[in-house]
């Protein structure tokens, strides 16, 4: 074989071999980092301690009592198990409450339990006062007028709302004027009050 024709096929050669070597350092790498690792993820499983049913003043730990994870190659992972979120209030007082945990190859698994308020309540609106009177006619000074308390939040009147107020002439003219207003809670419980405010000009 001449001279060019065999440097030719000797940059072939190494190229395909470069090329094959390549391919089997990524194959090697994908399946160490996205294959085998899979086979392992953690678990989460839950005992006859765990409770379904609790009070609205229970605490993160209360919520994880019961609450168990384990994988084949880091074993017990009970105490790195967090609470991610916990959702809205569903249909008067159940929530769901996402359990996740993670494993030394960064696996996670995540696991959502419906829990039940046992003494949960709607939040409330209330006047201050038996006549809710205010001097201007302000928002903050209507908003002033009343407080809202919810059984997980506590005091939540900084969240009231006025969703509607009658600005007719004749409303103002008359002293009394009605407002809507709402609050929301922390679980996205929404609660309605519709009331009345005497303007004293």
């Amino acid at each position: 074989m001449k001279g060019p024709l065999k440097n030719t096929a000797v940059r072939y050669t190494a190229m395909v071999l470069v090329t094959v070597l390549l391919i089997s350092f990524f194959a090697v790498y994908y399946y160490n980092t996205n294959i085998s690792k899979k086979k392992n993820i953690p678990t989460i499983t839950f005992s006859e301690n765990y409770k379904t049913k609790i009070s609205v003043k229970s605490t993160q730990q209360e919520l994880l009592a019961g609450v168990t994870a384990y994988d084949e190659e880091d074993g017990d992972l009970s105490t790195d198990i967090i609470i991610e979120k916990m959702s809205n209030i569903i249909k008067g007082n159940r929530r769901e409450i996402t359990y996740v945990v993670c494993d030394s190859d960064n696996n996670v698994t995540k696991v959502t339990k419906e829990i039940t308020y046992t003494d949960y309540k709607k939040p409330v609106i209330k006047p201050v006062s038996d006549v809710p009177v205010i001097k201007e006619r302000k928002y903050a000074d209507i908003l002033a007028c009343f407080k809202a308390t919810d059984v997980i939040d506590g005091d939540i009147s900084s969240k009231i709302r006025i969703d509607s107020i009658d600005t007719s002439k004749d409303s103002i003219n008359r002293g009394v004027f009605p407002v809507t207003l709402s609050v929301t809670n922390s679980c996205g419980d929404i609660a309605y009050l519709e009331s009345t405010v005497t303007l004293v000009e």
